[in-house]
C-alpha cells in the first residue's frame, strides 16, 4: 500500500444475490474498488447473510498490485468480521488459504496487528463502511 489510507476514495461495484455456502440462507455480496487518484489501491467484498444469528457480516479486503503482471507476493487479502462490538480481523480458514496462495497472500491477525499495515487496514475499513451507500 502506498498511502496511509486517508487519500483513498471508493467506487461502488456490483451487487450479487447468492446463498450462504454453509447454510443456504440468502446472502448479499457487494463489491467495491479503492482508488488513490488514477491508481488502484485494492478492492473489497462485503457479504451479509440476513436472518441468521451466527453469521457476521464479512469484509474481504484485497490490497496491493492487482495488475496482470503482479504475483501473490505483491497482493494481500484480509478478512474482517463485523459484530455489534465492532470489527475484528479474522484468520483465514486453511482451505481458503490454500486456494488463495497462487493468486494472493492471505494475511492472518498475527501478520497485521501491531504492524504499520494495521493503521492502513482500519483506515480503509472506515472508508468502506462509511462510504459505501449499500451498507
Amino acid at each position: 500500500m502506498f498511502s496511509d489510507g486517508s487519500d483513498v476514495t471508493l467506487r461502488e461495484g456490483e451487487i450479487e444475490e447468492t446463498a450462504c455456502t454453509c447454510c443456504g440462507a440468502p446472502t448479499t455480496v457487494v463489491t467495491g474498488y479503492l482508488e488513490v487518484g488514477d491508481m488502484s489501491a485494492g478492492w473489497y467484498t462485503v457479504g451479509v447473510t440476513l436472518g441468521t444469528k451466527d453469521h457476521l457480516p464479512l469484509v474481504r479486503l484485497y490490497i496491493g498490485d492487482w495488475t496482470e503482471g503482479a504475483g501473490p507476493g505483491e497482493r494481500w487479502g484480509l478478512r474482517i468480521g463485523i459484530s455489534r462490538d465492532g470489527p475484528s480481523l479474522l484468520d483465514w480458514p486453511e482451505a481458503d488459504m490454500a486456494e488463495a496462495r497462487p493468486v494472493f497472500t492471505p494475511l492472518n491477525r498475527a501478520q497485521v496487528l501491531g504492524t504499520p499495515m494495521e493503521a492502513q487496514l482500519w483506515s480503509l475499513l472506515d472508508t468502506i463502511l462509511t462510504g459505501d451507500s449499500r451498507l
